[in-house]
């Protein structure tokens, strides 16, 4: 059976910004190449990635004068890819960001399209081939315009890139290309290439922020997990992980994030040997052991992360679910 690569939907929220800046109807263009509109208002909605290649194709042949992919990248928010973006750009230097967004890149596309590779003078992102034809290129463009444009903005490098190499055709925009990327852009190439000086990226960078790394590593592990497994059980988990430290997932609401009735998701979970509140109680205890894990974060803040609005509760809550209380469960894991 044949893998169906998926992508995060709101990962094209840039087409939506371009095509209302052209004036078009957003919702034409998603019908035509056989999205669902009502996907890019669900948080963390995945669509076929063969959707996305034939959207950038209509694209590209309804806009021909247009450079699509550095239009788009034009109108890249970071937070379109939510914990990704802030996570990467909270990183200790512009290489450990690259890698992160590498380890991470599932959430994005399961192609897993991008790879780093370091010599002992450069470092060279890779974008491997994922979809044919134009689409590709598009990809590309927009990939490096993002990744060259945020690495001038948290470093200090205002030189070109050692190489710049792109699938397609120059398609006569070859001078545009030199203007953002500099003079050393090269088409039809086996596959495209950002290569950029490794002095540069090992550098701190000035958005690093070593709380939000701490915070956001586990729920990217659990995302990525989550993607890779497809499972319910994954799923849910992120679902409750979502709504915390605000809201407490009801297992009617999880059932609905499910598409599911009530009494489907009671089957499916009995079915994977468990209940919703068990697995409400798991979520919680692993995100808790985490953060006990950390010195700097006080038991009341971990209580309140997940989603007891009393100490006393969570104390209690721990015990039960560890046989230890919170205080006790550090000092062990901190010796």
């Amino acid at each position: 059976m044949t893998t169906q690569h998926t992508m995060l939907a709101s990962d094209l929220r840039v087409v939506e910004r371009w095509l209302s800046s052209q004036g078009a109807r957003v919702e034409d263009a998603l019908q035509a190449a056989g999205i669902p509109v009502s996907a890019m208002t669900k948080p963390r909605s995945r669509i076929p990635t063969a959707q996305v290649g034939t959207l950038l194709t209509q694209l590209s042949s309804q806009y021909p004068d247009e450079n699509i992919g550095l239009a788009l990248a034009q109108h890249h928010h970071i937070m379109d890819t939510h914990v990704l973006g802030i996570t990467a750009i909270s990183s200790e230097t512009g290489l450990a960001a690259l890698q992160r967004l590498c380890r991470y890149q599932a959430l994005v596309s399961t192609h897993s399209p991008l790879q780093i590779i370091e010599e002992p003078e450069t470092i060279t992102i890779a974008k491997n081939v994922v979809y044919e034809g134009i689409a590709e290129h598009i990809t590309q463009v927009f990939l490096f315009a993002v990744l060259l444009h945020s690495i001038r903005n948290f470093t200090d490098f205002r030189g070109d890139p050692i190489k710049v190499a792109f699938c397609g055709a120059d398609d006569d925009h070859a001078s545009t290309y030199r203007g953002i990327f500099g003079p050393r852009v090269t088409f039809s190439a086996q596959r495209g290439e950002l290569v950029l000086p490794r002095k540069l990226l090992v550098q701190p960078i000035s958005t690093s922020n070593i709380d939000v790394l701490t915070v956001n590593e586990p729920m990217l592990e659990s995302l990525v997990r989550a993607v890779r497994e497809g499972s319910l059980l994954a799923t849910l988990k992120i679902a409750i992980l979502d709504q915390l430290p605000t809201h407490t997932l009801t297992e009617e609401e999880a059932a609905a994030s499910q598409n599911m009735s009530l009494r489907t998701l009671q089957r499916r979970l009995q079915d994977e040997g468990t209940r919703f509140r068990v697995l409400l109680d798991q979520t919680r205890a692993e995100l808790a052991e985490n953060r006990l894990g950390d010195p700097m974060v006080g038991l009341a803040e971990v209580s309140y992360l997940c989603g007891f609005s009393e100490q006393a509760s969570f104390s209690r809550a721990f015990k039960r679910w560890t046989g230890e209380s919170p205080s006790t469960y550090r000092q062990k894991l901190l010796s």
